[in-house]
């Protein structure tokens, strides 16, 4: 016996309307190209076809069960502002959720979070979170409280560091 194991990538569709469902593979099948698409609703021969001429790999009215994990509940059950700015010096942003920023945060500029906070460029400014964990790079000027505790002495810069809150433990990787 000759056993082997994928991970697949899946697009789940429904089949609303034939021309809408038409339209879609035709603009982007060669993005669709590297999945499986399940496909729900009426499969006419007319789709059956398009897809078989896009060379599409797809199954039938096939129920995908789906993992209920950390991240749906994540996005379920917590608000999350995104900053897709440059947060600049005299700014400041205060929120009772999660925050992820996108762009560089500036000297001179205050984040205060009582969720989670995540940086995906350098941050130099006062930041206050208040949530279970932190991820960030930090330049020069940065000030950093976690939980109310200053942990900028424990960090250098241009590192990528992931702080968590665990059993009231700060621990910083």
């Amino acid at each position: 016996m000759l056993v082997n194991q994928f991970n697949i990538k899946v697009f789940e569709i429904e089949i609303e309307d034939e021309k809408s469902f038409l339209d879609f593979i035709e603009k982007n099948s060669v993005i669709l190209s590297s999945y499986l698409l399940s496909l729900r609703g009426n499969i006419s021969t007319t789709i059956e076809k398009s897809l078989e001429r896009y060379s599409l790999a797809y199954i039938k009215n096939m129920p995908i069960k789906k993992r209920s994990g950390v991240a749906a509940q994540f996005t379920k059950s917590s608000t999350i502002k995104i900053i897709d700015t440059i947060v600049r010096s005299g700014q400041e942003i205060e929120y009772d959720g999660d925050i992820l920023c996108l762009k560089r945060v500036n000297s001179g500029a205050k984040i205060k979070c009582n969720g989670n906070f995540i940086a995906l460029e350098s941050v130099d400014a006062l930041i206050e979170c208040n949530g279970e964990f932190m991820l960030l790079a930090i330049g020069k000027s940065a000030n950093i409280y976690f939980n109310g505790v200053n942990i900028t002495e424990n960090l250098d810069d241009k590192k990528l560091y992931s702080v968590k809150l665990e059993k009231d433990e700060i621990l910083i990787y």
